[in-house]
């Protein structure tokens, strides 16, 4: 299964307190009624049959007798997996809910690499964001998370409590909704406090910096992470973001954090991508190519062998 799939069921569990338990039901009926029926089966899992179709299928047969919850979890399944793992996705989502509306925690039995829990907390904001109007509330929930994560870094004993291996991921998320809370919207908190619960404890803050860009997306941007030895005033801003956006090759919003380690001039991280301008990379670059050569030492004779 899909780690997005899961990351956007937990979402979705979370979203609709209450509701787990009709959901596990209805979930449970629609998986019946698929293995009752060859043909409906056959359709929903034939990799041949386009996803628009699957998804027509989905919404004909249960849009109008299952709830919202039921229908967004159905339609996640053909989104984002193989047709052929239809059914067995679906049998996960029933053991989901099911566990959900019973309050018991679901735990997973391994522990997720880097781009697996990319794809996860991909997942979750997917579903929370899919609540999420654009512009002004999209365009704050991206500030607030990339305001946190500058704290996180900035924070030496903060960045090791939400790293190491020794804090309970329980405690580590606690401690992220006790810093946020009422300094947040309910969507940072969730995404946030979240990203504690997946991957290495190590990888918190480059999960942080992906919620950023993945938050930036919904709008088709980018966020470019700069670094620079003053503030930017705006024609700067606008100057700088139409430069990055050449390099992204789509629209870049510049956030700048203060280095005076930089000495001047900027460093810009988007993505994997990094513009390194700044003066502290020319003096380097400069002093390589000042290096002087190791004289040969003689051993005194003049030369004839």
């Amino acid at each position: 299964m899909r780690q997005f799939i899961r990351g956007y069921a937990d979402a979705v569990v979370e979203q609709t307190p209450g509701e787990s338990a009709r959901t596990a039901a209805e979930l449970t009926a629609v998986r019946d009624l698929i293995n009752g029926s060859d043909d409906l089966r056959r359709a929903l899992i034939d990799p041949g049959v386009p996803a628009a179709a699957r998804r027509a299928i989905i919404n004909d047969l249960f849009g109008s007798r299952v709830g919202e919850p039921t229908v967004r979890l159905l339609t996640v399944c053909v989104d984002a997996d193989r047709a052929p793992e239809f059914v067995e996705d679906l049998v996960w989502l029933v053991m989901r809910t099911d566990a959900a509306a019973r309050n018991l925690e679901a735990i997973d039995d391994i522990v997720l690499g880097r781009k697996a829990a990319e794809e996860r907390v991909d997942g979750y904001a997917t579903a929370l964001l899919e609540k999420v109007d654009r512009g002004p509330r999209l365009t704050e929930v991206e500030d607030e998370l990339f305001r946190f994560m500058r704290i996180v870094d900035g924070t030496p004993q903060l960045r090791d409590a939400l790293s190491s291996r020794d804090v309970p991921a329980a405690a580590r998320r606690q401690l992220v909704v006790d810093l946020l809370r009422d300094r947040a919207t309910p969507t940072t908190l969730s995404l946030a406090g979240y990203t504690t619960q997946v991957g290495r404890p190590r990888d918190y803050e480059v999960l942080l910096a992906y919620l950023v860009d993945r938050v930036a997306s919904e709008s088709d941007r980018r966020v470019a992470e700069v670094r620079a030895a003053v503030d930017l005033n705006e024609d700067q801003r606008r100057q700088l973001e139409t430069a990055l956006s050449g390099v992204a090759g789509r629209a870049v919003e510049v956030r700048v954090t203060i280095d005076p380690g930089v000495l001047g001039g900027f460093v810009a991280t988007i993505g994997d991508t990094v513009v390194d301008g700044s003066v502290r990379h020319r003096l380097d670059v400069l002093k390589e190519r000042l290096v002087m050569p190791e004289a040969r030492i003689g051993t005194g004779d003049s030369g004839n062998e």
